[in-house]
């Protein structure tokens, strides 16, 4: 039964609330009875719509309806005038739309109890309101602090790392990009970059990395360490011991390649919806033409690389190819690989053949521009000050001779191995070829290597000897098939095999057909084994010998006094510990990182090396995925098969970070003590003396392309090895095939593919420029450090400073770590607590600091506080608090409102393109938009009054909506329309080709069908092929028209400021801030010191075109100047400068924005005091870094929000200054 109101009992209170709602409502009561007074009808015209419509873009609640705070967007009068009730239409927290109807009693509720509809309001603490404003401001920082990932990262970035995340990658709605920097550039921190800016726009949730096997903790190491983002690492161990699905349960995940491919993994990995992927060494992804057969179209033969890469990409929102070999020699297996990019972008090789790369070169022409790629090569890079970023690579081979015993010894091992382990054909090639490969690099690795896999064998052999008579003969010769097989997995290179599985497949691989067979090899290797024995324990150590005299040269004087870092590389763990043991006999402290260490192991090594040892002895291991470029010495003492694998090593040491020019020291044994050849050592010699003379015609590249070159030079160097082994007669041949590589055409092969055309160069000009106005933004640290500590305060977590200068937080509440908070869901659970924290990312750089956990928004503790912040003070949202701005003489008004601006993605998703938190200042009726950091210089109101009138925000609004929001709109809209102006071009030309040439085909297959029969099944294969095509490219090009749409979202309101003047009892409070001028006086005083200190910095070089008087931006500073310090590089000097006009003697005050920017642009931070500016003889004092040189003289009037300095601080640091 419904309760009815007696009208004529109403107080005036609950009049005053009724009287807000609309006729229609209150007419719809008295049909059912109500009596209302005559007195009453007068007040209750208005109508319910239109008092809900006041709400739009508001946090409403409607309890009953959600538990949670919702934002009504639109609301819809249901029946007569809202009789039946209303529809509105609102968005949840993690952006769903919904709708509700909500009934006539509940709209009275709704309204009625909002707080901005009664006549007076009860002001909010001001304070508590300036927690939550902040709080949106950081929340959607991105909008003004362009480089805000970077900010709460642990990394120094360089230009074309900004380049290529801010530039090229993030402003794509729909990724598509192949990242083809040279090695070392960073491509990890730029993939980190891009993960956390699309974190912080909530664009991405579910992410998956796939890398190499051997990078998948360095992966997840750095992802935590420098950008605080928690990956999980899914392979088989854990894949196979869960209950639940990882892939599922995991929204950040990292998995081998390898692993992933697998046809019982990969499908559970398609299953998943992620947002992101990201292909490390994606070149390893392979696929090539093949023949069709006869009569048909060449087929594609891909790998499973190749398939779990291409149907992700099919799948994901966007996709980052990382590599830096995005090709090597062979055009048409890049061509396919381009295809990952994008399919419909890159046609078939097979297909259009010219024409598809001339496509590609026209796509690769817009070099910097384009939406798909970027490749820098290190010659091209440069630091911050624009000076080179890599320093030079040196080269230098170290030959030796064998004695007369090791001679011997290579002798007979060789001939063992050509003899009972000849080359194969078919399915035995590759594991012939393995052994054959690891034998003969053990025998030029050690003595002591080759000794071990020597007597392992025999061991194995014997092993197989004996299980083999106990067999029928049926079940004998099917044994000897299997271990005669292939590899368990022909995609990987034997460098990818873990030492394990390798040591498995030589040990037991067999080329014996007959016992006998097996039983003469084992005796060949009884006597071989022993040979071994008695040169390991009798003869010199011929290598040994060259290495101790190597050790000796000049360039490795700093190991002597322990300053100097030395990596050694050995191929083989036997190899590895003989070598080091004899190190450390010499003298050296040594380490070692080898196949066998998990990666928790090796990292402990590395820092081992960094911190203590002198030398790290290390096998492939090392060569992918550690950074050791405090370290700039390399030896080589056993040559990599895999020309690759000598870059790899190389790019080790010689990456970002590395101050010093880079030797490398290459040991080859090329002859014995009387002359005779060694034919590996031989071939390994002249090629290095080829790549020394290349280096000059390759522009210093030579050891970043050894393998292009090569390739595209026809050699083959393991092959070319294991041959010359085989039949050393050809060692000529060989070595003028060396001779005859030509590095031009490498430079021909890059022009005829368009890969040259992709070489970008970093405008450094344009760096510079932004990078200015981003150092100027930016928000971390001290913003979000004092930011969040108030948070945490307000939300009860206990965050306690130390005495070194981080923060400790022994408890994180249970209330933070709960599963139902938004940010957990999203960035999963803070720690139960912090021993270090830090907002000051140069803390982690410092050894004493390396555990320090870098703490901001995006940081799961981070979030939970804000969100359970904004839970407490959901009650202010609306509010209106009282502050007072000392320096202004009319009160006004501040406005703050959330602004975004929605869109859709290529399936006509609606997704969220720009957020932002605007300041409007409302002054007498007229608005402007104003900085939204305006609060931090405005204290409160010390005794606000009980009440205020409502405040009508709704033209302040429509102002907001009419001007700055039409303005984003515009912004996103033009360069959402540029990319899909560019994609459209090139997707229409290469569709209209892939159309055009299977009509054609069409066409023909149709006319030979009329008389030949066999010819209808291609015909009507054809046919619906272009049916396909057309579809396809009808559906892309509708998603890139879905991408141009930006459209204005809600403006929500957030809050109210209302400033006042300084009035008495104010004055009162800031009687510290007394002046003796007026404030006409102030200002003419202030703009006299600043032209007073624009002619100073014209006087100290600064053109006067590039000084700009910045202070109605309310930066924190007046003027920014800057100029050319270094013309070679480029090197731009920037001077910030607050300046200040005063009376001599009189203090000088700096507002907390000012002091906060003084902190945190340092050293580029002035200011410059004028004292006396409109007197006969003005003097100017300037201080570098206040915020350092004059921080032990400040005091904070926290009352007015200011710091003042002493007169006497200021000239004394001035003169210390030499000012």
């Amino acid at each position: 039964m419904r309760a009815t109101l007696n009208w004529a009992r109403c107080t005036a209170r609950e009049w005053r609330r009724i009287k807000t709602i609309s006729g229609p409502v209150l007419r719809a009561s008295q049909r059912k009875g109500d009596r209302m007074p005559a007195r009453c009808r007068a007040g209750a015209t208005g109508m319910a719509e239109n008092r809900l419509s006041t709400h739009i873009g508001r946090q409403i609640s409607l309890p009953g309806h959600f538990d949670v705070p919702v934002l009504l967007e639109d609301v819809r009068a249901l029946g007569r005038d809202g009789s039946a009730g209303y529809e509105c239409r609102v968005r949840l927290p993690d952006g769903t739309l919904e709708e509700a109807v909500i009934s006539p009693a509940e709209a009275v509720l709704l309204c009625g109890t909002d707080r901005e509809t009664a006549a007076a309001i009860k002001p909010v603490d001001a304070e508590r309101l300036r927690l939550l404003i902040e709080s949106a401001r950081i929340r959607l920082a991105y909008a003004h602090d362009r480089q805000f990932a970077v900010s709460l990262s642990g990394i120094r970035t360089l230009p074309h790392q900004i380049e290529a995340v801010y530039q090229a990658m993030l402003p794509q709605p729909r990724l598509r990009f192949l990242l083809a920097d040279d090695p070392g550039a960073g491509k990890t921190i730029m993939a980190g970059l891009l993960i956390k800016e699309l974190k912080l726009r909530e664009a991405i949730e579910r992410v998956l990395i796939l890398c190499p096997a051997p990078l998948t903790i360095q992966w997840q190491d750095e992802m935590l360490r420098w950008f605080g983002e928690s990956f999980d690492i899914i392979f088989s161990a854990v894949d196979q011991q869960q209950l639940t699905n990882p892939w599922q349960r995991s929204s950040q995940v990292i998995s081998s390649m390898d692993y992933a491919k697998q046809d019982d993994v990969r499908e559970r990995v398609w299953q998943q919806r992620w947002d992101l992927v990201v292909i490390d060494e994606a070149h390893k992804c392979s696929a090539r033409t093949a023949s069709g057969g006869q009569g048909r179209e060449p087929k594609v033969a891909t790998t499973k690389r190749y398939d779990l890469v291409s149907r992700l990409t099919s799948q994901a929102d966007h996709i980052l190819l990382l590599t830096a070999t995005p090709h090597h020699g062979d055009e048409d297996k890049f061509s396919h690989f381009l295809r990952l990019i994008d399919p419909d972008l890159f046609p078939e090789p097979h297909r259009l053949g010219k024409q598809a790369t001339s496509i590609r070169k026209d796509v690769f022409k817009l070099g910097k521009d384009s939406p798909w790629s970027l490749r820098r090569l290190k010659e091209d890079l440069k630091d911050l000050n624009g000076k080179r970023l890599f320093p030079d690579r040196h080269a230098k081979t170290v030959t030796f001779r064998l004695n007369s015993e090791e001679y011997a010894l290579y002798k007979s091992v060789t001939a063992y191995i050509n003899e009972f382990i000849p080359q194969q054909t078919g399915q035995r090639r590759s594991s012939a070829a393995l052994t054959r490969t690891v034998l003969q690099r053990r025998l030029v690795s050690s003595t002591c290597a080759i000794h071990e896999s020597l007597k392992r064998r025999l061991k194995k052999q014997q092993d197989l000897l004996d299980e083999l008579e106990g067999l029928s003969p049926a079940q004998r010769a099917k044994r000897l098939a299997a271990l005669q097989g292939r590899l368990p997995d022909a995609e990987q290179d034997e460098d990818d095999l873990d030492d394990e599985v390798r040591d498995q497949l030589v040990d037991e691989y067999t080329a014996a057909l007959e016992l006998e067979q097996l039983r003469a090899e084992i005796s060949a290797l009884k006597e071989l084994v022993e040979q071994a024995r008695r040169v390991r324990e009798l003869a010199n150590d011929s290598k040994l010998a060259a290495l101790k005299k190597c050790l000796g040269e000049a360039q490795f004087a700093e190991l002597k006094d322990g300053r100097g870092k030395l990596l050694l590389f050995t191929e083989h763990r036997a190899t590895l510990g003989y070598v080091r043991e004899h190190l450390e006999r010499w003298g050296f402290s040594t380490c070692e990182i080898h196949g066998g260490m998990n990666p928790h192991e090796r990292k402990r090594a590395q820092e081992q090396f960094r911190t203590s040892a002198q030398i790290c002895v290390a096998t492939e291991a090392a060569g992918e995925g550690i950074n050791l470029q405090f370290c700039h010495l390399m030896i080589n003492y056993d040559m990599p098969w895999n020309p690759t694998r000598l870059e790899q090593r190389l790019g080790r040491i010689h990456r970002i970070g590395q101050d010093r020019d880079v030797y490398a020291f290459n040991f080859v044994a090329t002859d014995s003590e009387n002359g005779q050849p060694i034919v590996e050592g031989r071939i390994l010699h002249r090629l290095l003396e080829k790549l020394d003379a290349m280096n000059e015609a390759l522009e210093g590249r030579v050891f970043d392309v050894i393998g292009e070159v090569l390739s595209l030079n026809d050699v083959n160097l393991p092959d070319m090895l294991r041959e010359a082994a085989y039949d050393p007669r050809r060692l000529d041949e060989y070595l003028d095939q060396i001779d005859r590589i030509d590095p031009a055409k490498l430079k021909e092969y890059e022009e005829a593919t368009g890969i040259a055309l992709a070489r970008s160069h970093v405008d450094f000009t344009g760096f510079q420029r932004r990078n200015l106005e981003v150092e100027e933004k930016r928000l971390m640290p001290r913003y979000v450090e004092t930011q969040f500590i108030a948070a945490a305060k307000e939300v009860g977590l206990r965050v306690e400073p130390r005495a070194d200068g981080p923060w400790r937080i022994e408890h994180v509440l249970a209330d933070l770590r709960s599963d139902r908070l938004r940010s957990v869901q999203r960035l999963g659970k803070a720690d139960p607590s912090y021993r270090k924290v830090t907002f000051h990312k140069h803390h982690l750089e410092q050894a004493a600091h390396i555990d320090a956990v870098l703490m901001g928004p995006g940081h799961p503790l981070y979030a939970a506080v804000d969100e359970k912040l904004n839970e407490k003070l959901a009650e202010l949202q609306g509010g209106v608090g009282f502050y007072v701005d000392p320096l202004t003489t009319e009160p006004y008004r501040l406005h703050f409102f959330e602004i975004s601006i929605r869109g859709k993605d290529s399936r006509g998703n609606d997704v969220p393109l720009h957020g932002e938190l605007v300041a409007v200042r409302d002054q007498r009726g007229q608005f402007e938009i104003v900085p939204s950091d305006i609060l931090l210089n405005l204290p409160p109101l010390a005794d606000p009054p009980p009440t205020v009138d409502r405040v009508d925000t709704q033209a302040a609004s429509d102002f907001l909506k009419s001007t700055y929001q039409l303005d984003c709109r515009a912004r996103c809209q033009e360069e959402r329309q540029r990319f899909a102006r560019i994609c459209r071009e090139y997707l229409e030309r290469s569709f209209d080709a892939r159309i055009k040439r299977a009509q054609e085909r069409a066409m023909l297959l149709a006319a030979e069908a009329t008389n030949k029969p066999e010819f209808k099944l291609a015909a009507d294969e054809a046919r619906k092929y272009v049916e396909e095509l057309q579809r396809q490219r009808e559906e892309r090009l509708s998603g890139l028209g879905r991408l141009e749409i930006a459209r204005t979202g809600p403006v929500r309101h957030l809050a109210t400021a209302v400033v006042l003047a300084a009035g008495a009892d104010t004055e009162t409070q800031l009687a510290d801030l007394a002046d003796e001028l007026d404030p006409n006086v102030r200002r003419q005083s202030e703009l006299a010191a600043e032209d007073l200190v624009v002619a100073a910095l014209n006087e100290e070089g600064f053109p006067e075109d590039r000084i700009e008087r910045v202070g109605h931006l309310k930066l924190g500073f007046d003027l920014r100047a800057h100029r050319i310090a270094d013309e070679a590089t480029g090197e731009v000097l920037v001077k910030r400068v607050e300046v200040k006009g005063r009376m001599r003697g009189q203090p000088v005050r700096l507002t907390t924005n000012e002091w906060y920017k003084a902190q945190q642009l340092a050293e580029t931070y002035w200011l410059y005091v004028v004292w006396d500016p409109l007197g006969p003889t003005p003097e100017l004092v300037r201080v570098q870094n206040p915020a350092v040189r004059l921080d032990h003289a400040k005091r904070e009037i926290v009352a007015a929000r200011f710091f003042e300095i002493p007169a006497e601080a200021v000239v004394a640091a001035g003169r210390e200054a030499g000012a």
